[in-house]
């Protein structure tokens, strides 16, 4: 035979004799693949860390080695707190096998139907391991699908006729990751967010991709800005635009699509971090918010790209909307600092002009203040003209209220009344906020809305002034309220702050000012208050008083953190006063001037003071210590002797008011008192001198001891109510 034909007979006789080995093989492969990939020996396998990644399938079949097909395939993975879920009805992937010898797991090709995509942020974190080069190699050069179903992201969920590829590269035990070249088309698409439809008819393209790199380069949102390599996503994005309504006339606002058409066309290109020259994106939708979702006309927002960022955003005035916006805004640079969003505010410049009806505006006082002391409750109109300078708020800006419900707690007064305001940042370095808040009439109750009223007026006004810059605000604002001739319809309503003592007051009306500086906690500093009250009746110890009433009241030099204050310089003052029912034929007079008073504010509240005391006479005086029959007959021509000079010490406490040290002198008068008035009931010491005859009383409730022998021995023998000076300053007390 010649050499020729003898070659191909062996090769025939060898495939003859082979033939039965590979057919015995391939028959092996597929009982053993099939039944590893339709029993529980699959999940073994894969499923060996279900905490971090579970993959199940329905029927899977297998006919060449590295090829397999499967139905009903779905993926779970939980990395840090992000928790990802594919669903496929139907996957067909090819797998190399050489690259298994070199850990390698690669898929040239993965081709899936019927996809579901969602990715979810859980509360619940499975910590990445750390950095390392040792584990297995994912590859997945291309995932392709024509038939994507849906995407969720969070609450955002798209739903559509949508294609793709996706290729990826991961090295498991903490090696790097890589996304390759992918992309995703989505064509008449509805998107959502928790429910409400934003979005539908939409086009979508995008194109992505992300460099080698090991997640504590970039964990997380991270990965948009990296710089290790060719960053690239593109998108592209024209949609109908669905209207947004939110109602907020319900105790839970609800938010809801309108069926009025918006628009929305979008091409943006980032690379590395940075929004591409050409960028743009406009959004036109309709707007119906407010109570009862009335219509606000068409909102429109324009990006655009170039050197920097230009971001604009429009909303015409329409009569009856109470809204309006006229936005213009420059983003410098064109990095996008994805993993704090929030640093784009300092390289922000430009206006915003405007005017929203909102629901509530307690959100302006709250800029300013720690303690909710003040308040503007309910909603009302804003108009804003401001302007911004590289992140922050620049001299010029304004802000008006025209009208709001106010609400102010000072010093256990709750005032209320409707309300204007204008903010406004005035030049400096720093620059000053100053809001300015009028009431043209107001009312104010003793500890809450309800209480009983203590004045009522008109032209209150209430000035806030702080630190320009929004952080730094709140830290060292001062306020400053202020108003004039208030009406006290009843005073009466005053007795609450008296306690049950020996002061009451039983009735009269007046007339009362207030010009007070509070911190930023609502705590009174610098001030003074005024008063004013004719025929004002009173009962002090027992006697009855009536007549006009004057109050100064000084505040300063007031201790915030030790809540103490001075009331040197206050004076109140009576006139045209009536003792009893005796009708004097020359009313009787008297003025206190606080020569040094320290209130401390600390519970128990407490006011030490040295008092000067000018009377136009002591007979009231001398009333409180006994009747004037009981005195002896040369004192009786004293009663009157014309006006009356002195000083004294006193501590007052809710009813509770000490005298001590109490020295009168006039020509022919010479009186020392301490007196103790708690609650109902008093007692005291007295010692009256005219010449070379004197007399002394001591009080104890309803009795009386006269001393009239060495009366003067008698009085000085006796205890101080008040320690002295020094003993007080070093820690004494007096009750």
């Amino acid at each position: 035979m010649p050499h020729s034909l003898a070659r191909p007979q062996r090769w025939l006789r060898l495939a003859r004799t082979l033939l039965p080995y590979l057919l015995g093989l391939y028959l092996l492969y597929l009982l053993a693949g099939n039944i590893f990939l339709n029993t529980p020996l699959f999940d073994q396998v894969t499923n060996r860390k279900p905490h971090k990644f579970v993959m199940t399938t329905g029927p899977a079949i297998t006919l060449l080695p590295g090829h397999v097909i499967a139905w009903n395939v779905q993926m779970r993975g939980h990395v840090n707190h992000t928790v990802y879920v594919l669903r496929a009805d139907r996957a067909s992937a090819r797998l190399a096998l050489l690259p298994l010898f070199q850990r390698e797991v690669r898929l040239p090709s993965l081709h899936a139907t019927g996809v579901a995509a969602e990715i979810a942020r859980v509360d619940e974190a499975i910590p990445s391991p750390p950095r390392g080069d040792r584990g297995w190699t994912l590859r997945f050069d291309a995932i392709r699908s024509e038939s994507i179903r849906s995407v969720r992201v969070g609450k955002l969920l798209i739903v559509g006729q949508g294609s793709g590829t996706v290729g990826f590269v991961k090295q498991l035990r903490g090696g790097p990751s890589e996304l390759l070249d992918s992309e995703v088309a989505f064509a008449d698409a509805d998107v959502s967010l928790d429910g409400t439809q934003l979005l539908g008819d939409m086009q979508l393209k995008t194109q992505f991709s992300y460099p080698r790199h090991y997640r504590d380069q970039a964990p997380g949102l991270a990965k948009l800005g990296l710089k290790l390599g060719l960053l690239h996503a593109a998108l592209e994005v024209q949609a109908r635009s669905q209207g947004l309504r939110l109602d907020t006339d319900t105790q839970r606002p609800s938010v809801a699509s309108a069926p009025v058409p918006g628009q929305l066309q979008a091409s943006i290109t980032l690379d590395q971090g940075a929004l591409q020259p050409g960028s743009h994106a406009v959004w036109r939708v309709p707007l119906q918010m407010g109570a009862g979702a009335p219509d606000r006309g068409t909102l429109a927002i324009q990006l655009d790209a170039a050197r920097d960022i230009r971001l604009q955003a429009r909303l015409p005035q329409r009569d009856g909307t109470g809204a309006a916006l006229d936005a213009d805004l420059s983003i410098a640079g064109l990095h996008i600092p994805f993993d704090d969003p929030s640093a784009m505010l300092g390289r922000t410049s430009g206006t915003v002009k405007g005017e929203w009806t909102f629901t509530s505006l307690n959100w302006i006082p709250a800029l300013f203040v720690q303690k909710p002391w003040f308040q503007l409750q309910g909603g009302g109109v804003l108009r804003a003209d401001l302007r911004l300078q590289n992140g922050e708020l620049a001299a010029g800006s304004s802000v008006d209220i025209p009208a709001a419900r106010a609400v102010a707690e000072v010093a256990g007064v709750h005032m209320q009344g409707t309300a204007s305001a204008h903010g406004q940042l005035q030049a400096g370095t720093p620059t000053r906020a100053v809001l300015a808040v009028k009431l043209p009439t107001f009312k104010a109750h003793a500890g809450g809305a309800k209480g009983t009223t203590l004045f009522d007026g008109r032209d209150l006004a209430l000035t806030l002034t702080g630190d320009g810059r929004l952080r730094e605000l709140r830290k060292g604002v001062r306020a400053q309220l202020r108003f004039d001739d208030a009406t006290i319809p009843d005073l009466t309503a005053y007795n609450r702050y008296l306690g049950k003592g020996q002061v009451k007051l039983l009735g009269g009306a007046g007339q009362v000012s207030g010009n007070v500086e509070l911190d930023t906690q609502g705590r009174v500093g610098n001030g003074s208050v005024r008063l004013r009250s004719q025929r004002a009746r009173l009962q002090v110890a027992g006697l009855d008083l009536q007549g006009d009433a004057r109050v100064d009241g000084r505040l300063k030099r007031g201790d915030f953190s030790q809540r103490r204050f001075d009331l040197g310089g206050s004076v109140i003052e009576l006139r045209n006063v009536q003792v009893g029912d005796q009708q004097r034929p020359q009313p009787w007079w008297g003025r206190v001037t606080i020569a040094r008073g320290d209130i401390d504010a600390q519970s128990p509240f407490q006011v030490d003071a040295r008092a000067d005391l000018a009377m136009r006479d002591a007979g009231p005086l001398l009333a409180l210590f006994a009747e004037r029959s009981d005195y002896p007959r040369w004192a009786l021509s004293l009663l009157d002797s014309g006006q009356v000079d002195a000083h004294t010490r006193l501590r007052w406490r809710a009813g509770h008011l000490v005298l001590d040290g109490l020295q009168a002198e006039n020509e022919r008068l010479s009186l020392r008192a301490r007196l103790d008035l708690l609650d109902q009931r008093k007692r005291g010491d007295l010692y009256l001198r005219w010449g070379l005859l004197g007399a002394g009383i001591e009080l104890d409730g309803q009795r009386r001891q006269w001393h009239l022998a060495g009366a003067r021995e008698w009085f000085g023998g006796r205890p101080a109510l008040l320690p002295t000076p020094a003993q007080s300053s070093a820690g004494g007390t007096a009750d």
